[in-house]
């Protein structure tokens, strides 16, 4: 993977796919998502947060915002009806209510500047910061064709979707995939969309356990193979599984990308001495 491709992505933009913008109405709406979601939804207007089963497993992903205390807009990272399927059966005798609103545009953003993000997050749907990794800063936004107007977008160099998958994986971020299973956001490293003070939430002791007792036994790794793969492809050592792949990108004669495999494993694949 070229060296400075970090270096090339300061003011950089992806314009990903159109995504459904949802609503959660209702007296109860802080309070229920509160309790089936690893993020505090109290304390945060703008956020992101994981949707969990009872196993501590990924359901979903979604960039929510705090509208009032009776109201809350939301993305699915999938993009499907996946997430409020699974809330809905968790609807007892709460008063809430989810209703399409929208369509949005999902805007990828790269930069090295914090005001950027400032600019960005004035006049948009929603804002949700991702990570920062050598001086360079991964947000994403969502806004309807309208509020594109506020921001002069023609400033930002346009990614190719391969330019944005290297990035990302130069970047060590995940890209939740519907496709990957049994998962836990641990494992996926996003430990930022995770709040261990709390209340319950569906999948709380699972997590708290792995954290509290360092029981998380994978962890993302970069790899590069001669062999074409994708996701959720099986890695072995000797014909024995030890993990898989998370995302993926030819770049050149080799394929590169992100794996979950487990830490005990990860010098071998530091060392390309796996096998697909």
């Amino acid at each position: 993977m070229k060296k400075n491709i970090l270096k090339d992505l300061s003011s950089s933009i992806f314009y990903d796919k159109k995504y459904t913008l949802f609503s959660m109405i209702g007296d109860d709406v802080i309070s229920f998502l509160d309790r089936m979601s690893t993020n505090d939804i109290n304390q945060k207007k703008s956020s992101k947060t994981v949707i969990t089963n009872n196993k501590g497993s990924i359901v979903d992903i979604i960039s929510y915002k705090v509208i009032d205390q009776s109201k809350i807009i939301f993305v699915s990272v999938t993009n499907s009806k996946k997430s409020i399927d699974y809330m809905t059966k968790h609807v007892i005798i709460d008063d809430v209510e989810f209703k399409v609103l929208s369509e949005v545009k999902k805007l990828v953003v790269y930069t090295a500047s914090n005001q950027e993000e400032l600019e960005f997050s004035k006049d948009v749907s929603l804002f949700n910061f991702d990570k920062t990794f050598k001086g360079i800063n991964r947000f994403e936004v969502f806004m309807t064709e309208s509020e594109t107007n506020s921001i002069d977008l023609s400033l930002y160099k346009e990614l190719s979707f391969e330019e944005k998958n290297l990035a990302d994986i130069e970047l060590e971020y995940v890209n939740y995939d519907r496709s990957m299973t049994k998962v836990n956001p641990l494992e996926l490293g996003y430990i930022d969309l995770i709040s261990f003070a709390k209340g319950c939430y569906v999948g709380q002791e699972v997590i708290a356990r792995l954290h509290n007792y360092q029981k998380v036994s994978k962890e993302i790794v970069k790899f590069r193979s001669n062999d074409e793969v994708e996701i959720n492809s099986e890695i072995k050592v000797n014909s024995k599984f030890i993990g898989r792949v998370m995302s993926v990108q030819k770049f050149s004669n080799e394929f590169v990308g992100l794996c979950l495999i487990r830490k005990k494993y990860k010098d071998l694949v530091f060392n390309s001495e796996i096998s697909f």
